[in-house]
């Protein structure tokens, strides 16, 4: 009994690292494949998230990570106030700030980072991106892109 569940476990387990292979080939040949939008930037500089969405079709959104909104030291961080006037941000303000930096960066990813996602819902999404977004159709039964398009803007 021992033998053959252990036997199961080493099956299992080959099982999730070719299921990952599959996933990573897929990506790899998307990613040598696509022919990115006028206007987009290098390849290297999106965070590139992929999903399969419910028609099996894999979905991708490569998404060019922000820069941090937490002021760095020279410039400082200031809170607007109803009187237009503006005061330093406190530490705890500051704690906050970088927590939400980090929660953000997590979503989105890092930039010339390729990543699989287990659910469509779970892509990152950008409102007015522009070419900051660029959303991916991939067939996988025809190994074809079917789509390519940078986000819109308002």
């Amino acid at each position: 009994m021992k033998l053959a569940y252990t036997i199961l476990m080493l099956v299992s387990g080959a099982a999730c690292r070719a299921h990952t292979a599959e996933q990573t080939a897929v990506m790899q040949a998307i990613e040598a494949a696509v022919v990115l939008p006028e206007g987009a930037g290098a390849l290297d500089e999106y965070s590139r998230n992929y999903a399969v969405g419910p028609d099996g079709k894999v979905l991708a959104r490569y998404v060019i990570p922000s820069e941090s909104s937490v002021a760095d030291e020279d410039h400082g961080c200031e809170v607007m106030l109803a009187n237009f006037d503006s005061r330093p941000c406190t530490d705890e303000e500051v704690a906050e700030m970088v927590r939400d930096d980090q929660a953000r960066a997590e979503r989105i990813g890092k930039a010339g980072q390729s990543r699989w996602l287990e659910s469509y819902s779970e892509l990152p999404f950008v409102l007015d991106a522009g070419c900051g977004l660029i959303e991916i159709v991939y067939n996988p039964h025809s190994k074809q892109i079917e789509r390519a398009e940078c986000n819109g803007e308002a």
